[in-house]
């Protein structure tokens, strides 16, 4: 089974480390933001957790305050790094993720468990 993976970041500087591109949408419509966050934050289903909290790449001053958790509605995969960046800086999705989301009406599925397995096995294999 295929799934598709949001990209978090559109690179990486080597110096600076991971960024957004200002291609990237900025969400400031707090009506779309609220949509986008329930989406990103409160659909689907967790299918990895990783023990403590990733560096905001963002502000370094904020520490280490970045949800480290993999969720996935079926047919996507996403962190809610997402909602974090989206929560804080307005940065929103990237452009065929947030197509996605417009498509399913912001309304992500919880997948059965044989799919979550699925999801979880794809993101093993991409990373061998």
């Amino acid at each position: 089974m295929e799934f598709k993976r949001a990209r978090l970041f559109d690179g990486v500087d080597p110096e600076s480390g991971p960024y957004f591109d200002e291609s990237r949408p900025r969400i400031a419509d707090p009506v779309e933001r609220g949509r986008l966050l329930a989406f990103l934050s409160e659909g689907g289903v967790a299918i990895e957790r990783a023990a403590g909290s990733a560096q905001d790449q963002v502000d370094a001053s904020k520490g280490r305050v970045v949800p480290v958790v993999t969720v996935t509605d079926g047919a996507w995969i996403w962190t809610l790094a997402h909602a974090y960046y989206l929560e804080q800086y307005g940065v929103g999705p990237d452009a065929d993720f947030y197509a996605y989301i417009k498509s399913r009406d912001y309304r992500a599925g919880r997948p059965e468990k044989e799919l979550q397995d699925a999801a979880l096995e794809f993101l093993r294999r991409g990373r061998k």
